[in-house]
């Protein structure tokens, strides 16, 4: 049975850009995530071309996974674009995401 949708505000992030990483490990930046009941999870950014690992929730932390070439996106929708959600669902893994809701078209353009 599903828990169905979790939405979250994004309040505030910070983010971290690795110069090595010992191991295997694919992970080369993250960014971390907090809402208005405080911190919430991570963005992590992966080697571009590996698998990414499928979007998760644990420890009440959500976990989701781009490819390091979706880093600039994303931190460009943080930085321009409010508010930004996440959008986690148990039972849809591959809809959940980082977004915006509708918004009027040139909206913010000054």
């Amino acid at each position: 049975m599903g828990k169905g949708i979790e939405v979250k505000t994004i309040e505030k992030y910070s983010y971290m850009l690795f110069s090595s990483r010992s191991g295997n490990s694919d992970t080369k930046a993250v960014i971390m995530i907090t809402a208005a009941e405080g911190f919430i999870g991570y963005i992590n950014f992966m080697t571009d071309g590996c698998q990414l690992p499928e979007t998760e929730k644990r420890y009440n932390l959500f976990y989701f996974y781009y490819h390091m070439s979706d880093f600039p996106v994303i931190v460009d929708m943080l930085r321009n674009e409010g508010p930004v959600y996440i959008f986690y669902m148990d039972d849809n893994k591959e809809n959940c995401r980082i977004s915006t809701t509708l918004e009027i078209v040139g909206e913010g353009e000054k």
